[in-house]
């Protein structure tokens, strides 16, 4: 089963997944690692403790430009708000990949928590 952190503030974004308020995760499309409905794994927090296990529910692949209130919502972070979302986004994606831009595609996957540790 597949363990991983979110790229940045991961612990807090943690927080936000045990508390409910994120049920969803957005990051740089790789036709290589595509997410599966139904697959189980475990985010971690940073001292790579086991924080929870969630399952994935459903994935969008779409260009960052196509992004919407109600995904950006569903991310759970900052104020909600789509203009929220893309300036966080945007920044993180362009650090990773430095000819990113607004139609570069990107995963938008929606999971649900089935287990919480600790």
């Amino acid at each position: 089963m597949d363990r991983w952190k979110f790229g940045i503030d991961n612990d807090m974004l943690v927080k936000l997944v045990l508390m409910g308020k994120k049920t969803a995760t957005s990051y740089l499309y790789d036709e290589n690692d595509l997410p599966v409905v139904g697959e189980e794994s475990i985010i971690c927090f940073n001292d790579n403790s086991n924080a929870c296990m969630i399952k994935t529910l459903d994935f969008k692949i779409m260009k960052f430009k196509d992004m919407t209130c109600e995904f950006a919502e569903m991310e759970g972070e900052g104020d909600l708000s789509l203009d929220y979302w893309k300036k966080v986004h945007y920044k993180y994606f362009k650090d990773l990949n430095n000819d990113f831009n607004e139609e570069s595609l990107i995963i938008f996957e929606m999971f649900s928590v089935i287990k919480k540790f600790n």
